[in-house]
């Protein structure tokens, strides 16, 4: 219940902002966003990005991921598509369909222990904006999930905007704003790295799923600001009645750099009464060469003990893409799950991992996506992991 009496003055004084500041619309996966300097609205009807892509997104997509239409020589040059069903039914259609060839070993092991094909996403994404001011936003599940066999709804929200004041007011399902919207839930500051059988993660919910809430977000200049309030680990019937999660970022965003720090706040979930993660991201990017950064930490509170859980978090990625079609990254994530343990309790819950990763995009709208890993824990008595998976990822 305190949760909801704080998020009430966050939520008053952003929408408060929103009416009165002049506007501004920011000029997309954060990959994108650092290599054009621009923000994920400009190819996302969801202002944080992720789900339907407007006609701008489409044409970025259509494109190979560049600005820049293809030249006299592609093959694809003279592509006429469109995801707008037409004028008089402003009806915005994409899909999205991740799947993988995972495989893993642990030093200890002298063959590799899985080889096995693995289903991570398949979404059907619709929007409708009959006007500026309006967007309903939807994203079913493609197959039935669960033993009810039901196709379930990811995003579900109406946005009422404000284009002459710079602000929106949204409602309904989505992703809570805290830090970056990744497309990868395995990076340190989000869910962890250690999902086939080392680590644990960071966050205390799983970025990959919705919440339920308003969120309010404002633009001036080069500056811009969220609000949320969701239910968190609440509902209305449950024996905890009041919504008990608050998120807020602000951030700034130029042609050369986009940075913001974000605060989430959450009430009792499993063992802890109160749960809090506050971060700040930065990406940039000169000629084909792109840098996205994130650190993050927070606490969590015993519901028993009282006892607190210090936990930190953080990545760094290089990216270069010589081409449309290609892209090398390495990365480095570290997560530190309880840093204020004693020794031993700190290196069990301390990791590293090293990453060389590609992209190769041979056609519109279909991509091949290469990972090489190596995780590394602290604590010397557990065993080294490295894993790999081929992704391909189909999109429109």
């Amino acid at each position: 219940m305190r949760l909801v009496w704080r998020a009430v003055p966050v939520l008053l004084v952003s929408l408060s902002l929103t009416l009165l500041l002049a506007p501004r619309r920011g000029q997309t996966v954060p990959l994108y966003a650092a290599r054009t300097g621009l923000m994920c609205e400009s190819c996302h009807f969801d202002p944080n990005g992720g789900g339907p892509r407007n006609e701008f997104g489409f044409a970025f997509a259509k494109n190979r991921h560049t600005l820049a239409a293809e030249d006299s020589t592609s093959p694809w040059k003279d592509l006429t598509l469109t995801n707008r069903v037409g004028d008089n039914m402003p009806v915005y259609f994409g899909v999205n369909q991740r799947f993988m060839l995972l495989t893993n070993r642990h030093t200890e092991e002298t063959s590799i222990e899985r080889l096995a094909f693995f289903n991570m996403e398949n979404g059907i994404h619709l929007a409708f904006q009959p006007h500026d001011m309006l967007t309903l936003v939807y994203t079913l599940d493609g197959f039935a999930q669960g033993p009810d066999n039901i196709v379930r709804s990811k995003e579900a929200f109406g946005m009422i905007g404000a284009p002459s004041l710079g602000g929106y007011l949204k409602a309904g399902r989505f992703r809570v704003p805290f830090g970056l919207r990744l497309d990868d839930h395995t990076v340190a500051t989000r869910n962890g790295f250690g999902d086939l059988g080392t680590g644990g993660t960071f966050l205390p919910y799983d970025p990959r799923k919705v919440d339920m809430g308003v969120e309010l977000g404002v633009e001036r200049g080069r500056w811009f600001g969220r609000a949320a309030m969701t239910n968190g680990t609440a509902t209305y019937v449950s024996s905890d009645p009041f919504a008990n999660a608050i998120a807020v970022k602000l951030g700034y965003n130029s042609p050369y750099y986009q940075g913001a720090v974000s605060y989430y706040e959450q009430g009792a979930t499993g063992p802890y009464s109160r749960s809090s993660r506050w971060g700040y991201y930065a990406l940039t990017h000169y000629g084909p060469w792109a840098l996205i950064g994130e650190v993050a930490a927070g606490n969590d509170v015993d519901r028993t003990s009282g006892g607190t859980r210090s936990l930190f978090a953080g990545f760094g990625e290089l990216n270069y893409a010589p081409r449309r079609w290609a892209n090398l990254r390495v990365r480095y994530d570290r997560q530190e799950l309880d840093r204020g343990a004693g020794e031993p309790t700190r290196e069990q819950n301390t990791f590293s991992r090293y990453a060389l990763e590609g992209e190769f995009v041979p056609v519109p709208f279909a991509e091949l996506r290469w990972t090489l890993r190596y995780l590394v824990p602290k604590d010397p008595s557990q065993d080294e992991e490295r894993q790999a998976y081929l992704q391909f990822h189909f999109s429109y």
